[in-house]
């Protein structure tokens, strides 16, 4: 039996056998992202280093793939070149192998060849795997993990625009199964909203939803969970409708992807 136990950017993903203790990281890295304009790399390249945290010797292959978001924002990874968006083409990884003592650190570097021709964003991550092990008294239980750093090669001139698509409203979620613990807004209905990143670069968005009255006045209001969105992507997400009196209303949201202007949208909503 094989568990994977996978570190993108800087979070961390263990699994492990019921009964298991849960998996120490045995490395880091000091950056999550690298955002890298091929006009001003200095060399060509650029970097990022790799500490041994465990009281082992820890052996790591580094290696590229490829990735992109679900619109429900869920990191997926492909082979290195399968997207159109790579940058596969333009980046050099070395060293493709480390050794690296108990607390030692080394460093990854990034060499960007032919990139001043790029006309669009570019995107890949870089994997740093440690080897295979064991967990103790894991009956045969095998790990491995992995810390990705995400490389985005952004040529000049690219603008931030955005806009929400669509916003709809839902009948409220299924009740949770028998003896679940569940929030409070497991049942209400929620307010989906679609926005697309219309323009050239990653950002991140922010924004808030206003649940307003028919004469206009504001009688709750909720923020959004701040999320990262790629060029051209689409993103889908939802907030729970407030315990508000039955009546109608009106849900108006504003999103902030720090362009000249807000993205807006609305859309009916009836409370009974």
């Amino acid at each position: 039996m094989t568990r994977r136990a996978c570190w993108t950017g800087l979070a961390a993903f263990a699994l492990w056998a019921p009964g298991a203790a849960p998996l120490a990281a045995q490395i880091s890295v000091d950056q999550a992202e690298l955002f890298l304009a091929p006009q001003q790399l200095t060399a060509g390249s650029a970097s990022f280093n790799v500490r041994n945290e465990s009281p082992n010797v820890v052996e790591a292959s580094v290696y590229l793939e490829d990735w992109d978001r679900a619109e429900n924002g869920d990191n997926r990874f492909v082979p290195s070149g399968s997207l159109p968006q790579s940058c596969a083409p333009y980046l050099k990884v070395f060293p493709l192998s480390l050794r690296l003592p108990p607390g030692a650190s080394q460093t990854v570097r990034l060499n960007v060849e032919g990139a001043d021709s790029l006309a669009a964003t570019c995107w890949s991550i870089v994997f740093v795997e440690s080897g295979r092990g064991a967990t103790p008294s894991s009956r045969n239980i095998t790990y491995v993990m992995r810390i990705g750093v995400k490389v985005y090669i952004t040529p000049p001139g690219l603008g931030r625009d955005g806009e929400i698509e669509e916003m709809t409203v839902d009948s409220g979620k299924p009740a949770p199964r028998r003896g679940a613990a569940a929030p409070d807004t497991a049942a209400r209905p929620h307010v989906w909203a679609a926005f697309r990143n219309s323009g050239g670069v990653p950002y991140w968005v922010r924004g808030s939803v206003e649940f307003r009255r028919l004469d206009n006045s504001v009688a709750a209001s909720d923020s959004i969970v701040p999320f990262p969105i790629l060029p051209g992507a689409r993103r889908r997400f939802a907030r729970p409708v407030p315990s508000l009196p039955a009546g109608h209303y009106v849900a108006l949201m504003l999103l902030d992807f720090g362009g000249s202007e807000l993205a807006a949208g609305q859309v009916q909503v009836d409370v009974r």
